[in-house]
């Protein structure tokens, strides 16, 4: 028989060995629970989320520069690293204000530049600094560049970004992405520190950090032109927190329509609707993602469809998603995808003027709003258009909308097919007087 083997002996010591690692667990625990920051209210830069960012990786991804700490270590973006540094210098020297207050003033603010990003920032004090002060400050000199009535700053600007048309459209996509971003109070706050002499307007009233964003993306969002006054009331009291959230007060209505439950999630599209007799109206507003149904017209903003569309709408919805726990961007997208469904759908938002397109042809633009529709989650509980749903729903159902249109394309169409109803309407009737006439001829004569 085999040699008894005693299951107890070291019981003591593996007893002490197991109270020592819990110990070690509970202190290693302890010191990461004490070092969590605190959640803030200021949070409004984050990473998109992994169910969003599958979709399509490269639409919050940016190609050509980082702005802020999150892409900062991205290899593919370096270059841009000394360019930047150049313009920070120009700033400096344009503003007249030295390199030492710039830093004191963002020193002061650190704690609340972090609080304004939900992933934890890997940066030491000093480099942290560095890159929101370099950033900021090359933003400010891209805005002085972009619209000063200097040909010598035009030139400065033409040759930094190789021509108008070139590198910086690809840098203003760059600066509508929600993981590219700094905190707006920041580039106002640098903006205060500068001479008031250096970005004044042709009446000699000086732009704020507002205004200067409003020009400089003014043509990328299709916006309307708007005065300082205009852009201020549109803004009102609302506190930017990015260029992602100013593009998202720019495009929303300011006054939202009710939230109700969504009843019936099928609505049809476009063509269909037409041939309902539904008439699509351009909406002459300065909000470009409006859209209201009334006595049979359903009116919608211009969109211009251009390749950097998709990107937009993405991010807005991401930040909508994330931050703001308010779904309009998501809903409108969400209505757009029901009205268009093929490229027929978008022929006749394009002859009604609804749609622009810079796109290779019509398809594609139906292509881009089906395949963003997969990312859009809509809550039924909370939906923007129900109402707006609802009425399109009801007159859809009517008869009697689809047989006047009928009778309008097909007897009414034009002035000779007009005179041939009438004639035979008047045939008709006098037939039937005859008729009738003869039949009480019968009985009283």
């Amino acid at each position: 028989m085999g040699e008894a083997v005693n299951l107890t002996e070291g019981f003591d010591h593996i007893t002490i060995d197991v109270k020592v690692l819990s110990d070690s667990l509970v202190k290693n625990l302890e010191d990461k629970l004490q070092k969590l920051p605190p959640l803030s209210s200021k949070c409004s830069i984050s990473k998109v989320p992994v169910h969003l960012r599958e979709r399509n990786e490269k639409a919050f991804t940016p190609r050509e520069i980082s702005i802020g700490p999150l892409h900062h270590n991205n290899e593919s973006l370096k270059q841009m690293e000394e360019h930047k540094l150049r313009l920070l210098k120009d700033f400096l020297s344009r503003a007249n204000v030295s390199l030492h207050d710039c830093v004191q003033l963002l020193k002061k603010k650190e704690l609340y530049l972090r609080n304004c990003y939900a992933d934890p920032i890997e940066f030491d004090s000093d480099k942290f600094i560095e890159i929101i002060l370099v950033d900021s400050a090359f933003i400010l000199e891209l805005f002085f560049r972009n619209f000063s009535d200097n040909e010598q700053l035009q030139d400065q600007y033409d040759h930094s970004f190789g021509g108008p048309w070139k590198l910086i459209r690809f840098i203003k996509t760059d600066m509508l992405l929600l993981e590219n971003q700094v905190p707006f109070s920041i580039i106002e706050d640098l903006l205060s520190l500068t001479k008031s002499d250096i970005n004044p307007t042709k009446n000699g009233v000086r732009r704020s950090a507002v205004m200067l964003t409003y020009q400089f993306f003014k043509k990328k969002l299709n916006l309307r032109d708007m005065d300082s006054s205009d852009i201020e009331e549109k803004v009102g009291e609302l506190e930017i927190q990015h260029f992602v959230d100013f593009a998202r007060i720019c495009c929303v209505p300011p006054v939202l329509p009710c939230k109700n439950k969504l009843k019936c999630v099928t609505t049809p599209r476009a063509t269909k609707l037409r041939e309902a007799g539904v008439k699509f109206k351009v909406k002459n507003s300065g909000n470009p993602f409006e859209i209201k149904f009334r006595d049979g017209v359903l009116e919608i903003s211009r969109l211009r469809i251009k390749d950097d569309t998709e990107i937009l709408l993405r991010n807005l919805i991401a930040y909508e998603r994330c931050h703001l726990h308010d779904n309009y961007v998501n809903d409108f997208v969400f209505i757009l995808d029901r009205l268009i469904e093929t490229a027929g759908d978008v022929e006749l938002l394009m002859h009604c003027g609804i749609i622009e397109s810079k796109l290779s042809g019509t398809q594609e633009v139906a292509s881009l709003m089906n395949n963003l529709c997969p990312g859009v989650t809509m809550v039924r509980r909370r939906f923007y258009f129900s109402d707006l749903c609802e009425k399109v729903n009801d007159y859809y159902r009517v008869p009697w909308h689809k047989w006047r249109l009928t009778l309008k394309e097909n007897y009414f169409s034009n002035p000779w097919a007009t005179l041939s109803v009438i004639a035979a309407i008047s045939f008709l009737l006098l037939t039937f007087m005859q008729t009738l006439y003869a039949v009480i001829s019968y009985y009283f004569k």
